[in-house]
C-alpha cells in the first residue's frame, strides 16, 4: 500500500515538474514575477 502512495505522488509531482517546465508556463511565470517587481519599485519612488 505504502509503495503504490509513494509510486502515484512521485508520478504526480513529475508530471506537474514537466507541466511547469513548458516554455510557454516560464514565460508567464516570469511575465508574473517582472509585474510584481514593477509594483513593488512603483511602490518605493516618490
Amino acid at each position: 500500500m505504502m509503495d503504490s502512495m509513494i509510486q502515484y505522488t512521485n508520478a504526480t509531482l513529475l508530471a506537474v515538474a514537466d507541466f511547469l517546465a513548458a516554455e510557454p508556463i516560464i514565460y508567464l511565470f516570469a511575465i508574473a514575477c517582472m509585474a510584481c517587481m514593477i509594483k513593488v519599485f512603483r511602490a518605493l519612488l516618490p
